[in-house]
């Protein structure tokens, strides 16, 4: 049977901070905050750490259940963890850094904190990690120099130097992996807010017909609501948007809204609505596909593709089809299956398990083949995508045992 410390701990194979949601509720009730603008604050700050870091706010329950060693054994990963409580007691190991020393800094950070501040906490705790580590010693911790002998004070320090030799590279990859999706996620943002821009107008212009004089089908009124709520639901999540791949949310519950807005349009023109289907593929703002036609990209096989009845007309007629194309930087625009991995998580939302078939011999539909923004940066949750560390990956067996790992008893 799973423990909290296992859910954790393969969820920060994904992301260095992993936060229950029953903790957060345990916080709020305890008179603490860590909202969510906070938990991406800390997020980005253990991803941009100079040495890697884990943390875990588990509920109360936790405290029984295990400790920071069983946290590090489920993540599999070397570096140094920290389980926090929602009273703000924490627990601490470390197999890249004295674990001593990493406990002490849990408890400096938290008692330099205000009361139930969990940013300011654990922000505090990555600077003073970073310090332990950029030092080279345990000094930190008085508890290290007194607990053991020379030969047990020096034995860390071979394999630190090999743990930071191996995580060096770890964290440049990280690093340069951030950077990329920053300067990748200006153009995909701007094509998700021309999304965006176009669903609300579709909104605005069926609202009128919603107003004008007649009955209006209950269902109708119904959809268009649903439909609303996802459009509100798309512009927060799209402010929220950092990598490329968190885009997948949005352009799914767009995809979600231009299927009702066509219910709703079937239903005022008293038809029955359109079964649920795929985006057009040229341009998923055209709404729902109609049915499904031959094409072939530039120098491609052809395959079925879903299309909108204009698209499909103009494909029959052996015309070229109306492509979304969408900006790859510099002023260029060019057809979005086109236009690079960085636009994996805008298609998955769209296009979701069908892809990379439908992209099959474009540069999109072969990053993603390949699994070349797979994992942590995006890509789409429907199998496509692969590659990363691989489960339970790290930097191999150095870097000692953990250590550690108990609460201290304190919080606020």
């Amino acid at each position: 049977m799973s423990t909290v410390y296992d859910e954790a701990g393969q969820a920060l194979r994904k992301s260095p901070l992993y936060v229950d949601s029953d903790a957060i509720a345990e916080i709020e009730e305890a008179g603490g905050s860590f909202d969510e603008g906070s938990q991406e604050a800390v997020r980005e700050r253990l991803e941009d750490a100079s040495t890697p870091i884990f943390v875990a706010v588990l509920p109360a329950a936790a405290e029984t259940a295990g400790d920071a060693t069983d946290l590090a054994r489920a993540a599999g990963e070397n570096g140094s963890y920290l389980v926090v409580l929602p009273d703000g007691a924490a627990a601490a190991a470390s197999d890249t850094l004295p674990p001593g020393a990493v406990q002490q800094a849990a408890t400096d950070a938290r008692d330099a904190a205000d009361d139930g501040d969990f940013e300011a906490f654990l922000t505090g705790f990555v600077d003073r990690v970073e310090e332990i580590d950029a030092n080279g010693s345990g000094a930190a911790s008085s508890g290290d120099s007194e607990g053991g002998s020379d030969g047990d004070d020096g034995s860390w320090i071979p394999l630190g130097i090999i743990a930071a030799a191996a995580g060096g590279g770890f964290l440049l990859y990280r690093r340069s992996k951030r950077n990329r999706e920053r300067a990748e996620l200006a153009p995909v943002r701007s094509a998700l807010d021309e999304d965006v821009t176009a669903y609300g107008e579709e909104l605005a212009d069926l609202d009128l017909d919603l107003r004008s004089p007649g009955a209006v089908p209950e269902e109708a009124k119904q959809e268009y609501a649903r439909a609303l709520d996802l459009y509100e639901n798309a512009k927060t999540q799209a402010d929220k948007v950092e990598r490329p791949g968190q885009l997948q949310p949005v352009t799914a519950a767009l995809d979600e809204g231009r299927w009702l807005l066509a219910s709703v349009r079937a239903r005022l023109a008293g038809e029955e609505p359109p079964a649920r289907r795929l985006p057009c593929f040229f341009d998923p703002r055209h709404g729902p596909s109609v049915e499904e036609v031959s094409w072939a990209p530039p120098g491609g096989v052809a395959r079925d593709v879903p299309a909108c009845a204009a698209d499909a007309t103009k494909i029959k007629d052996g015309l070229d089809p109306d492509v979304r194309l969408v900006p790859v930087g510099g002023g260029e625009r060019r057809p979005y299956w086109d236009a690079g991995p960085a636009y994996g998580g805008w298609a998955g939302g769209y296009y979701g398990g069908f892809l990379p078939g439908i992209l099959w011999g474009t540069v999109l539909g072969s990053s993603l083949t390949w699994g070349g923004y797979g994992g942590e940066g995006g890509g789409f949750d429907s199998g496509g995508a692969g590659g990363g560390w691989g489960d339970g990956g790290g930097w191999g067996d150095g870097g000692g045992g953990f250590d550690g790992g108990g609460f201290d008893g304190g919080g606020w």
